[in-house]
């Protein structure tokens, strides 16, 4: 691999011992995949460190004590507990103060405490061509897709990313990966955040690695639904990248999917998804969960006017979910009253699949984290369905947002309405 003088400069530890050791992470990645060189990367999108494990966190602290810092815009992913209000979710203080040594910890790197798996609803966006690094899926895919930048899926050589403002050229950096694999006709068409999850899942599942260009929408997409529609093909597949004919950059016409593998997607495709993860009580559910990905303001707005003027059924909890910025942006704007009014906690830094409901990590016993008993949790996204599964291992039930609020004050499932109902 090629490296410039500001690389092998890096890599003689002439900018310190954290960032020789980031660079030779990065070079060891850049070897695995045959990258022919480097590239400057203008954002970086990286782990938190996770309080369900301790150590996790102290990696972060020693990384921060090695004199790391971050050389270019860096937002933090989902933690595992609210550092603004944890008691509100019923997370244990030991937990909550963990978390807060990794909060410090970013801050001393010059990282910008987002906490949030929807940093660019917080105002990092970025822009066209921008080589990026991103620990999280759905800001990978939201960054290739409609943003026109360029990320891989990482882990934490984001970090590393961010320590050095550079990064292997491979995969989703090298425009030849960058191009359709599959022409996917959409047949149903989606009815709000909750349906374009649904049919990012279905997608994703019948594509799996792949860029779907995808036709046959009667009408265009706003960010919501793209945002929704790109964390569902990377929950069920390992897609980056989506290209929307006319929408999307680089603006692919039907032309260039000419003798691609097809897939179709039809209103049983999408069904076939809510109905997988409708398999738990219909009148036992604890929790419903709105806003996932975390939501953004105009989510917001309309979870507000969905509640305005009732009451969540008793024995029901709501969490509504979105990053600090947002979640400042709904109080100054009057959202947050109606939610509160009604009973919902609104609910930043984490979700209930990375928070102390989590029953697959191990963490350390000197934490004192016992996941509560759930029977059932209600959601409005395909992604988060997926994950309660795996990670809290509670069945589900899944429902459009309308329906979910619907099931929240009646204390009943409200299913999604077929298309044809």
């Amino acid at each position: 691999m090629r490296l410039s003088d500001h690389d092998k400069a890096l890599l003689a530890g002439d900018q310190g011992r954290a960032a020789q050791l980031a660079m030779e992470a990065l070079v060891q990645l850049g070897e695995a995949y045959d990258a022919p060189d480097m590239v400057d990367i203008g954002y970086a999108h990286v782990h938190a460190g996770m309080a369900l494990y301790k150590g996790d966190v102290e990696l972060i602290e020693a990384t921060a004590e090695q004199g790391a810092r971050m050389v270019v815009p860096v937002s933090t992913n989902i933690a595992n507990a609210d550092m603004g209000d944890w008691h509100s979710t019923g997370a244990p203080d030991s937990l909550g103060q963990l978390q807060k040594r990794a909060e410090a910890a970013h801050r001393a790197m010059g990282s910008a405490t987002s906490f949030t798996c929807t940093p660019y609803w917080a105002g990092h966006w970025p822009t066209w061509n921008m080589h990026i690094a991103s620990i999280e899926s759905g800001v990978t895919v939201f960054a290739n897709s409609v943003l026109g930048a360029r990320a891989n899926r990482d882990g934490f050589f984001a970090v590393y990313a961010g320590m050095t403002g550079r990064y292997p050229r491979f995969g989703l950096h090298l425009n030849a990966n960058r191009q359709a694999t599959h022409r996917v006709r959409v047949t149903a068409p989606p009815r709000g955040t909750a349906d374009f999850t649904a049919l990012g899942y279905a997608i994703g599942t019948a594509v799996r690695n792949g860029v779907p260009l995808i036709t046959g929408l009667p009408f265009r997409p706003g960010l919501d639904d793209l945002d929704a529609l790109g964390v569902g093909m990377a929950t069920s597949g390992g897609v980056a990248m989506f290209i929307l004919p006319g929408v999307t950059p680089p603006y692919d016409s039907d032309a260039d999917a000419a003798g691609l593998p097809e897939v179709a997607i039809a209103e049983a495709d999408l069904q076939q998804v809510f109905d997988g993860f409708c398999t738990g009580d219909e009148t036992g559910f604890d929790l419903v969960h709105l806003g996932c990905p975390h939501a953004s303001f105009e989510e917001m707005k309309h979870y507000a006017a969905l509640f305005a003027g009732r009451r969540i059924a008793e024995g029901v909890e709501v969490w509504v979910t979105t990053n600090r910025v947002v979640r400042q942006m709904a109080r100054d704007a009057g959202l947050l009253a109606p939610l509160l009014a009604a009973g919902a906690k609104v609910v930043s830094d984490t979700c209930p699949i990375s928070c102390h409901f989590a029953r697959t990590c191990s963490p350390d016993a000197s934490l004192g984290v016992t996941p509560p008993k759930i029977r059932t949790i209600l959601v409005d996204s395909a992604k988060q369905a997926h994950y309660v599964r795996d990670m809290i291992q509670c069945p589900t039930l899944f429902t459009s947002s309308e329906r979910a609020v619907e099931s929240a004050i009646s204390g009943r499932f409200v299913p999604r309405a077929r298309q044809n109902d």
